[in-house]
């Protein structure tokens, strides 16, 4: 088969090139990912132009066989604490699979990365064992981390496990972004607390939240037309938020809402206060947002407590993932 390689402007691209890209992210996922449901218009081109803001900034290449797009090429490259790393994505439709489409794509990535600067280079994040899995592999992306996802289908899961009482002595806040100014710098300190999560041998570093770094997510996520909810629990004899969760909604996908960060300061772990925010934000989630019908979301898989947590909340584990990485140098070497 012949193909062309061309970058791609996700803003700028015609219909028919986003429907294109459709077909091919939906039969891609479809088999990857069959025990997830259809990926919709709306959700593919959704995300393809609503980028979350771990993705940093990110440009794309598009594959086209006669004309017709069949895959693309995604680098994302983010500043602060991760600014020596870049993410590489690679789609490709799986009816022309297996023809070297996804190795042009991934080098076409290569002039780019090496202009970024970024040493380290991470893989999407594949199922273990999985056709991904061993492509990734066959380009020296080695494993360095493992998660689960977990989900949450509200219509299958008793109300009655969100019953969870806040234990004595706190108290629950919440609110939908922007968080009051009354409370910033005791919520960036709370959310902070997620320094110690583990993440394996990766290289990649939780972020480090401060006042200004909520503000700048705060600002972003309302320009993207996504909503962010949150619960924190308090302490009352200090007034300190001692326990965060968070939980995003896109509008092109209403049915779906995404965990955000969940973490409690060290100092008041072992008195539920993880599942009493979580558990929280699921009564309000249901009373306000009936079209929501499932929760996803992805922990280490080194958190037993937290799976455990989510476990007890009604989630089910949905798939395993591993997390691949690799430097610039023997990425580089790979596709000579």
């Amino acid at each position: 088969m012949s193909f062309e390689i061309r970058p791609f402007d996700a803003a700028a691209a015609a219909d028919r090139e986003l429907s294109e890209y459709h077909l091919a992210k939906a039969a891609s996922w479809q088999l990857d990912f069959p025990e997830d449901p259809p990926v919709s218009y709306e959700a593919a081109v959704g995300r393809l132009r609503t980028p979350w803001l771990s993705d940093g900034t990110c440009r794309y290449w598009a594959a086209y066989a006669n004309g017709t797009l069949v895959g693309l090429g995604k680098l994302a490259v983010q500043e602060g604490e991760n600014s020596a790393i870049a993410d590489a994505e690679v789609t490709v439709h799986p009816d022309v699979r297996r023809q070297g489409i996804g190795t042009a794509l991934l080098r076409a990535l290569l002039p780019a990365l090496h202009e970024s600067g970024r040493s380290t280079v991470n893989s999407a994040a594949v199922k273990t064992g999985s056709p991904g899995a061993l492509w990734a592999e066959r380009f020296g992306f080695r494993v360095v981390n493992r998660s689960v996802v977990q989900t949450l289908v509200i219509d299958e899961t008793k109300p009655e496990l969100w019953d969870v009482p806040v234990p004595a002595g706190y108290r629950l806040a919440r609110w939908i972004s922007p968080a009051p100014e009354e409370l910033i710098d005791a919520y960036a300190a709370a959310r902070d607390a997620v320094q110690d999560a583990p993440l394996g041998e990766s290289s990649v570093r939780h972020p480090r939240w401060d006042r200004e770094r909520i503000r700048t997510e705060e600002r972003t996520l309302a320009e993207q037309g996504a909503q962010e909810r949150v619960v924190v629990v308090i302490h009352e004899a200090t007034g300190d938020i001692v326990g965060v969760t968070g939980l995003l909604g896109y509008a092109y996908r209403p049915e779906n809402c995404y965990q955000n960060d969940t973490s409690v300061v060290s100092a008041h772990r072992g008195n539920g206060l993880g599942r009493t925010v979580k558990a929280a934000m699921m009564r309000w989630l249901v009373a306000e947002r009936p079209e929501v019908r499932r929760i996803l979301t992805g922990t280490n898989a080194d958190n037993v407590h937290m799976i455990a947590v989510n476990e007890a909340l009604g989630y089910r584990i949905l798939r395993r993932l591993d997390w691949r990485e690799t430097t610039t140098a023997e990425l580089t070497d790979a596709l000579a």
